[in-house]
């Protein structure tokens, strides 16, 4: 199977699969890239960040991104190939949203109000949030500790991403600062630090 491939069936595999939306799907993109050896979990990071700045759903465009980087891996220094990709990434993981839009709707629809559906919808939540919470905890971790979070016990953490994961906490918590003010900002100091 081509790399292409891989891709459109890792991504469908996980729109069709994933419960939860866009945060849900954050780890299980995580945990894909990194076992297909696409993706460490720095470039993951960085991958994210960048998603989570860009206009539109994150998981859509973590998926352009990751098919972006999986596209040029295919081919290193040919854009269309590298676009392919992010096309390829896109589709495959916005594809079973709507087909099961497209196929369902109307049942659920007919049937959102019944006891069954009311039933398993309040035993995923908790595991919605519980899939959050743990990309969460994974994603700071590897913010801190790098690709080597395991050593987390063996080791301090990067003191300058832990002053701005900290200052970003503050201000979205405890201000009316602007989270796109923040993400800016938290850009700004990257470039400035990695100068």
């Amino acid at each position: 199977m081509g790399i292409f491939a891989k891709l459109a069936w890792i991504f469908f595999k996980i729109g069709i699969l994933t419960v939860g939306g866009g945060l849900a799907m954050i780890p299980i993109i995580q945990s894909e890239m990194v076992r297909m050896g696409w993706l460490d979990n720095q470039q993951f990071l960085d991958i994210l960040g960048i998603a989570q700045m860009t206009p539109g759903a994150m998981s859509v465009n973590t998926a352009t991104f990751v098919g972006y980087r999986i596209g040029g891996i295919a081919q290193p220094g040919s854009l269309w190939v590298a676009l392919a990709g992010a096309l390829i990434g896109t589709a495959a993981v916005c594809a079973p949203s709507l087909i099961c839009v497209n196929m369902l709707g109307p049942f659920w629809r007919r049937n959102m109000e019944h006891p069954c559906m009311v039933k398993i919808f309040t035993i995923l939540r908790p595991l919605v949030t519980g899939l959050i919470i743990t990309a969460s905890v994974l994603l700071l971790l590897s913010a801190l500790w790098g690709d080597s979070w395991m050593a987390v016990l063996e080791r301090t953490p990067d003191l300058q991403a832990s002053a701005l994961v900290l200052s970003a906490f503050v201000l979205t918590a405890f201000t009316r600062v602007s989270p796109v003010y923040v993400l800016l900002g938290g850009a700004v100091f990257g470039m400035l630090a990695g100068a």
